[in-house]
């Protein structure tokens, strides 16, 4: 078997992170697939994703335009000279490469797959979701047009698979619900070595993950319980846009001591161990990797109703789901929390053995299987 995977980034976030362990689990167990990747634009994991792939192409440097050279702009404007069109050359070449399946991680990946696939009639697409409504509205508006283009789609969680077969009439035959999954090792090594009770969320910072709603969370708790001596904490990509927006808010609120935006790390598990209670903020999250993670920890885990995919796991587990943005309830789960340290043992012992499934060495053979079936 011949794939191409597609990913819209090599970023150190949620969908490219899955893809990368689904990637070096391939090349480690299964060295007759053959496997090349194309990346839209780049990011921190570029390294990380040539290491394990036969070929990788860079979408936004082969279609980059190259300077004229004095003679070939007279030309041009003579009409004498056309610019090539790097972009359907690369499609054309890709589909030389006579793939057996194109893997479009991400609907923004979508576009791309689809053209490749009917420059090559053999190719099968698989469409790899985790995108909800609003995203899948705001990065591909006709998202409509390709779906009778793909012959598999692929979710994160029963909440995506319900959203395509409602609002875009998807045959829920051709979808399969694979979980995400992530690794642990590096993680366990890391102690608790925080005092203070610390409420955690993480995520890039942007509206869909609700640090607005994080903040807001924070403000209402240190207003209506004032005895309990907490700290919030976020890790995850810091804009500079919203660094400056957020460093104003929290002066205002009077909270820049007790909220803290970390940005970026190496090593988020350093945060993570010391975290006592971990919220999701999300508007949408079809199954966000740090609940995995947090979860592995032995952290509860707060979330919202009808916006987190994870909740399918979390119901049976250690934690609370409030409905949508109510973050007077989510805070009263919070200083539960507090309140009952044997509570937050409990329910994070659960999660602890609810979210230890989600492994790649148990989650990438069901992603291989719902490739092979097509």
């Amino acid at each position: 078997m011949k794939i191409l995977f597609i990913t819209h980034e090599t970023t150190r976030t949620g969908a490219p992170k899955v893809l990368l362990l689904f990637l070096q689990w391939l090349y480690k167990n299964t060295p007759s697939i053959e496997v090349d990747v194309v990346t839209l634009k780049g990011g921190q994991l570029t390294d990380a994703f040539k290491k394990n792939c036969t070929h990788f192409y860079d979408y936004s440097l082969a279609t980059q335009p190259t300077k004229l050279s004095i003679a070939q702009r007279l030309l041009l404007k003579l009409k004498l000279y056309k610019r090539p069109n790097l972009k359907e050359r690369f499609i054309e070449n890709l589909a030389n490469n006579h793939y057996n399946v194109i893997y479009a991680n991400t609907v923004v990946s979508i576009p791309l797959a689809v053209a490749i696939s009917k420059k090559n009639s053999l190719a099968k697409v698989v469409a790899h979701m985790h995108e909800l409504p609003a995203i899948i509205n705001l990065s591909l508006p006709n998202f409509e047009s390709y779906i009778t283009s793909i012959s598999q789609f692929i979710v994160p969680s029963h909440l995506v698979k319900a959203n395509l077969v409602q609002h875009w009439s998807v045959d829920e035959n051709n979808i399969k619900v694979v979980y995400e999954c992530s690794e642990v090792e590096n993680l366990l090594k890391e102690k608790k070595v925080n005092t203070v009770f610390t409420v955690g969320a993480s995520g890039y910072v942007h509206w869909r993950k609700g640090h607005d709603v994080f903040v807001q969370l924070a403000r209402y708790v240190t207003k209506n319980y004032p005895n309990c001596k907490m700290q919030f904490v976020w890790v995850g990509t810091l804009p500079k846009t919203e660094e400056i927006i957020l460093q104003e808010d929290l002066k205002k609120l009077g909270l820049d001591g007790i909220i803290k935006f970390v940005g970026e790390v190496d090593n988020p598990a350093s945060y993570y161990n010391n975290f006592d209670v971990f919220v999701m903020t999300s508007r949408e999250d079809p199954f966000p990797l740090v609940c995995i993670e947090v979860g592995m920890l032995g952290k509860p885990i707060v979330s919202f109703e009808n916006a987190v995919g994870t909740n399918e796991i979390l119901a049976e587990a250690g934690g609370y789901i409030v409905p949508y943005l109510d973050i007077e309830l989510m805070a009263e789960k919070i200083v539960s929390y507090y309140n009952s340290p044997g509570l937050k043992v409990q329910h994070g012992a659960l999660n602890r053995e609810a979210f230890s499934k989600f492994t790649p060495d148990i989650i990438c053979p069901q992603l291989l299987e719902a490739v092979s079936n097509i």
